[in-house]
């Protein structure tokens, strides 16, 4: 499976689906930077619909994707690298409408979701703590904190909002609160806030896959007024979802 994207995502974010930039964007550089999203999503429904009525979904949800991208707030294209982030928010929308007409409820969309993210972490652990690694280098802080102080002059009220936390070296080495997000914007506008919380667990499984030792208790997405994104080389990864601590229910129940 072709998951030069989900690489690219990682490696060059700053949490989830997060912030952006970097060598690793022009080596892993696709035509469409959803397609390995394409391929996991296609994977995990088979295992849910089968091969025949997977194929008509993934047509759907293509569909869907195209419409939704009509409905799209500009934030500064190109230029902002939070701009991927909501190509995905986006794209997981589109996934969530067409399950949701097919009857599934957001928790098993969201454990759909979360699978999709684990299948394209599927490589050799070495290679994603080496990838991981590099967004602890001066350079990568640099850019980081160039696209957070950009966030603060509001240009576009469909972008995110953040602050750049320098860390100690002991407790974190970085961090990251973000005050607004473009997704839990859009998702709002869409009326299916109900989804949020489920796209941030994402964040779990690309730090634990790339080694990133994110800690985070409050997200936006929760009603809290902050997502606090903490980062420590090495450490064990901890998201606190849907207010219960990990694992969430709908993984303890199989959803």
């Amino acid at each position: 499976m072709n998951r030069r994207t989900f690489l690219k995502v990682s490696a060059i974010t700053a949490g989830t689906v997060a912030i952006g930039g970097g060598a690793i964007y022009v080596i892993t550089r696709d035509s469409d930077i959803l397609d390995d999203h394409f391929e996991g999503t296609e994977k995990i429904l088979v295992t849910r619909f089968g091969k025949g009525r997977t194929s008509g979904l993934m047509n759907e949800i293509r569909h869907e994707y195209k419409h939704l991208t009509s409905e799209v707030p500009y934030i500064g294209g190109e230029e902002n690298m939070f701009t991927e982030w909501l190509t995905y928010g986006v794209y997981y929308l589109a996934v969530y409408r067409i399950l949701k007409a097919e009857g599934q409820s957001v928790e098993e969309v969201g454990k759909v979701i979360f699978d999709i993210f684990q299948t394209m972490a599927d490589y050799p652990k070495g290679l994603l703590r080496l990838v991981g690694s590099l967004k602890y280098n001066k350079q990568y802080v640099s850019k980081l904190k160039e696209a957070v102080a950009k966030t603060q002059e509001r240009r576009y009220p469909g972008d995110w909002v953040a602050t750049f936390i320098e860390g100690d070296g002991e407790e974190f080495d970085y961090g990251i609160d973000i005050t607004e997000c473009g997704i839990c914007k859009f998702y709002r506008a869409q009326g299916a806030d109900e989804l949020t919380p489920y796209l941030c667990l994402s964040d779990y499984v690309v730090s634990d896959a790339f080694d990133r030792g994110l800690v985070r208790y409050k997200t936006l997405a929760e009603g809290a007024d902050v997502c606090n994104f903490r980062y420590k080389k090495g450490r064990e990864t901890f998201v606190n979802p849907l207010r219960y601590g990990w694992p969430p229910k709908f993984l303890n129940e199989g959803a």
